[in-house]
């Protein structure tokens, strides 16, 4: 059997702070020590932001990149409703910058062709290949033929009225675009005959509540791997949401915030305040007055690492490593021993098994492994 390489890969990432390294102080040993890791970016890294697109864009500091760099990633997506908050100028110039200081981006680009372009990254003679899509973010965020973005799989939805009475909820479906899940699926066939093993990552989901999954999710998800996908990690909701093992590959339908914090610069946008207070109104959330940079629902503050062993044969191995998010919006990595460690795989544990999924989670000293031998 060839060398296996380890692999790290980590949810949403928003640092807002006046030393930026701080972030990854509890982390930064263990993510550089992987020989290949993954996060994805819920903000640009440009200075050309003179005139916002969304309503309440993510503070984007160009100096923000020196986080990145001091907790050691690798492959970073842009595929995000927060990849053209600052226009096309900033997404390009972001994308300049970060491969000057040597990070691989995927997800975006100039237009459509580079947007979908993949990433391979070699270790130790194993080549892991990167796609990222999203669909969160308004139309007007996903590249086209003369336009910058993210690469978009896009999704319907339709409501249904079963009981017709006032106020009662309505039953949603939702699926994803035929046109646009085809050519996902053939970028996938295509870059796994040049890779050993296929991670992709999608920016979907319904952000903030707890537990649901959306139809669509579970479409993409598993044609995903139906095309030859090993490894699908899900970003946006800022929660963590239920894990499913299909055809012996594990879907992590939400990994959950890993460094996110709305800190003074964001905070200073006399937008921001009134939009996030819209945002947890309508969804219910509550946050937690003892944790002031990180106004999401309090159960957000369990997330993981997601954890491989990859060998030119695939992945041999899967799971996690347990991370609670403590009252700086820092992540710290968490054990078997430690309450924390065993709430965020209880609660990872529930969220699975309340939408039924098929997925056994162990705890191996202190990180989590997955039985992919039971599968959907």
């Amino acid at each position: 059997m060839s060398e296996e390489i380890s692999f790290l890969g980590v949810g949403d990432v928003l640092i807002d702070r006046a030393a930026p390294r701080t972030m990854f102080a509890h982390v930064a040993e263990v993510i550089r020590a992987a020989d290949i890791t993954f996060a994805n970016c819920e903000q640009m890294y440009s200075d050309r932001r003179e005139n916002p697109v969304s309503r309440h864009p993510s503070h984007s500091d160009p100096d923000n990149i020196d986080a990145l760099e001091f907790a050691g990633f690798d492959v970073l997506s842009l595929a995000n409703n927060h990849t053209m908050d600052w226009g096309e100028s900033a997404l390009v110039d972001t994308l300049s910058r970060l491969r000057d200081r040597g990070f691989r981006a995927v997800g975006a680009g100039v237009d459509i062709t580079a947007a979908r372009q993949p990433v391979c990254v070699e270790a130790k003679g194993v080549k892991v290949g990167f796609l990222a899509y999203g669909n969160t973010g308004p139309e007007a965020y996903a590249a086209g033929a003369r336009n910058a973005g993210y690469a978009p799989v896009h999704a319907w939805t339709e409501y249904e009225t079963l009981d017709r009475q006032a106020a009662t909820p309505k039953l949603i479906r939702s699926g994803a675009e035929p046109a646009e899940l085809a050519s996902m699926a053939d970028d996938i066939r295509a870059l796994k005959e040049t890779c050993h093993a296929v991670v992709v990552s999608f920016h979907w989901g319904i952000h903030f509540i707890p537990r649901v999954i959306p139809d669509y999710c579970h479409e993409m998800g598993r044609a995903a791997v139906d095309a030859g996908a090993d490894l699908v990690l899900g970003t946006h909701p800022h929660i963590l949401k239920g894990v499913e093992t299909y055809r012996g590959k594990v879907i992590f339908y939400s990994t959950g915030n890993f460094a996110l914090e709305l800190g003074p610069a964001h905070l200073a946008d006399r937008n921001a305040g009134p939009e996030l207070e819209k945002l947890h109104k309508l969804y219910g959330v509550r946050p937690d007055p003892e944790y002031p940079t990180y106004p999401m629902h309090p159960e957000s503050k369990a997330s993981i690492i997601v954890k491989a062993s990859i060998s030119r044969g695939g992945i041999e191995r899967v799971g996690y490593l347990p991370v609670h998010i403590n009252r700086n919006a820092e992540p710290e990595i968490v054990g078997q021993l430690d309450p924390r460690g065993q709430e965020a795989f209880r609660y990872l544990r529930s969220v699975t098994e309340s939408e039924e999924l098929t997925c056994v989670f162990r705890w191996y000293g202190d990180e989590v492994v997955i039985d992919t031998s039971v599968s959907a």
